[in-house]
């Protein structure tokens, strides 16, 4: 199964991004005083803009052009369309010409040596040219003092809340680090396709594969409620999305953690799914969803849900 960013266009998927701002449900307020941050000895780089964009006084916060890249899976996608929706609430502007922007925003994947080779040349570069990088995602999650990411500020994973903070922080000049445990899923969001709602089901898993980081950079099994996930599927019904996609680093794993389990969500988020939108269950490992099989199955032959289910491993 291709990552999203391959199966839609990129350009296409930055013009929904900048054509869907939603209401912010959630304003978020900052908060400082417990950012990690040093001096940054490169200054930001002089504002510019392109298009119908209007410039505007680069020192002003909340009116720099940020120019975003994301790597990977729904998750990350989910994580990257969460950030937009929280910074455009701020009065920020996405543009896609890494050149206009006065901050680059990189959401990185550590599950495929090219995305991550990808994402290195670009904070790096970002660097070279005096842009303010900012990078998220599970590379520098696994590991903060990677080579080229050593003046460059961090989001963590489960910290995507408090990217505001660390943007402003950075373009101040500072190194701004957040990277301690929070996890929200009532933020305003920006979706690359205006159509589609990723919903991370949980954070982490519980395998511990040699070959794979992303235990180490996403960390242990974390699954949200039935009722935070519910909640959040009628929300975004109401804006009118019509498909849902469920995704996780192990959907076949959600709820162990909290005494629930896959198929249990899935009925009840049936109940609240009207016709004419449709689920779609992401990235499963075998050993966990094959205690449900049976259950899955008969979920899957619903009529409001994808007959699809991701493997991995």
């Amino acid at each position: 199964m291709d990552d999203i960013e391959d199966m839609i266009g990129e350009e296409e998927l930055d013009r929904a991004a900048m054509s869907s701002v939603r209401a912010p449900m959630v304003a978020p307020k900052p908060r400082f005083q417990d950012v990690k941050t040093s001096a940054a000895t490169n200054s930001t780089a002089s504002s510019s803009t392109s298009g119908d964009l209007d410039a505007k006084e680069p020192s002003v916060p909340g009116t720099q052009l940020i120019w975003m890249k994301t790597y990977g899976c729904s998750h990350n996608v989910s994580d990257s369309e969460y950030m937009q929706g929280v910074l455009a609430s701020y009065g920020y502007r996405f543009t896609q010409e890494p050149d206009a922007a006065q901050l680059w925003l990189l959401n990185s994947c550590t599950v495929k040596d090219p995305s991550q080779a990808a994402f290195m040349h670009l904070a790096v570069k970002g660097r070279k040219q005096n842009k303010a990088v900012v990078v998220a995602g599970c590379v520098p999650q696994a590991d903060r003092h990677l080579k080229g990411l050593e003046d460059v500020s961090i989001v963590g994973i489960q910290q995507v809340d408090r990217v505001v903070e660390v943007v402003e922080e950075t373009l101040k000049g500072h190194t701004a680090v957040v990277q301690e445990p929070t996890a929200r899923m009532d933020l305003p969001k920006i979706r690359k396709n205006p159509m589609v709602e990723i919903i991370p089901l949980s954070t982490g898993c519980l395998g511990a594969c040699t070959y794979c980081k992303t235990r180490h950079a996403r960390g242990k099994l974390g699954s949200y409620t039935p009722e935070a996930i519910v909640s959040r599927a009628q929300t975004v019904i109401n804006e009118g999305v019509t498909e849902i996609w469920l995704s996780s680093e192990d959907t076949g794993a959600y709820g162990i953690d909290i005494g629930t389990d896959l198929p249990t969500l899935l009925c009840k988020l049936l109940e609240v799914v009207p016709e004419g939108v449709m689920l779609r269950v992401g990235m499963t490992n075998p050993p966990y969803i094959l205690d449900h099989l049976d259950a899955i199955a008969e979920v899957l032959n619903h009529d409001r849900v994808y007959s699809f289910l991701q493997g991995r491993g």
